[in-house]
């Protein structure tokens, strides 16, 4: 089932998501390289990952993640999640041990194969962006356990007039129908407390790039692009809450513009 009738739209989006992970981990010096392997496992690594952990890759693609989960976390259980069933083909042909329906499952956009409580661990990774965010982060929720953690990044809905890497970016992704959706991440910050969820890490990336750089401030500012959180679900976890709408297609920034 297509919850979000993008499914065609990410299956032809796999093997252009490889090759931008191949540049890189290149020696390219483009201007918008996304973050290479070894930044993304220091970033990974920030949600302390321990022995048995059950980890959840959320939009694991052709699961970018896994050989360097299994290298450095071998003792833990490995299951992926995409939209795209070719994405999967992919993580399967690249991973041998990765089997579909067993360690690799189809999402319908919308609701999560997995009972309550049962995962230590999820990564959220790049991903965020692109989902209806207020249903999805209540989804993720459901299924970790008391005091598990998710590993989440997203795009800030107000980023710098001047960050001309950023409005074309958006522009761009607008051409390609790319599904594209900016949080405001100060009216996220104000919700999460209520619903019992603890913010354990902050760091917010102030430019287009600066991800890909590891350049970021660990205080909330007023304008910047790109953010990265690390939420731990609390005793007091409201199961019942509900998000008000803190995401939309559209920046503020590119209203300022036009």
């Amino acid at each position: 089932m297509d919850n979000t009738n993008n499914k065609e739209y990410w299956n032809d989006y796999v093997e252009y998501w490889e090759n931008k992970v191949i540049e890189a981990n290149s020696k390219s010096e483009s201007n918008d390289k996304t973050v290479d392997d070894l930044g993304f496992v220091n970033y990974v690594a920030i949600l302390k990952i321990q022995s048995g952990d059950k980890l959840l890759d959320f939009g694991c693609g052709a699961a970018r993640l896994y050989p360097h989960l299994k290298k450095q976390y071998e003792n833990s259980i490995y299951i992926g999640v995409d939209i795209s069933g070719t994405a999967l083909e992919h993580a399967q042909r690249n991973n041998k041990e990765l089997k579909i329906n067993r360690d690799l499952y189809e999402f319908d956009g919308l609701n999560l194969p997995f009972k309550d409580d049962y995962f230590d661990k999820v990564i959220c990774w790049g991903v965020f962006d692109a989902c209806q965010q207020e249903k999805i982060l209540l989804e993720l929720f459901r299924v970790i356990k008391q005091n598990g953690k998710i590993l989440l990044t997203g795009k800030n809905n107000i980023y710098f007039v001047d960050d001309e890497a950023a409005y074309t970016a958006e522009i761009n992704a607008r051409k390609k129908g790319h599904p594209n959706y900016f949080t405001d991440i100060h009216n996220l910050m104000k919700q999460l407390g209520r619903g019992g969820i603890i913010i354990d890490e902050e760091r917010y990336f102030l430019r287009r790039g600066d991800f890909s750089r590891n350049v970021y401030i660990c205080e909330l500012p007023e304008r910047f692009y790109e953010w990265l959180l690390v939420l731990r679900k609390d005793k007091y976890f409201n199961k019942d809450m509900e998000f008000d709408r803190f995401s939309d297609m559209y920046s503020n920034t590119i209203s300022e513009k036009l």
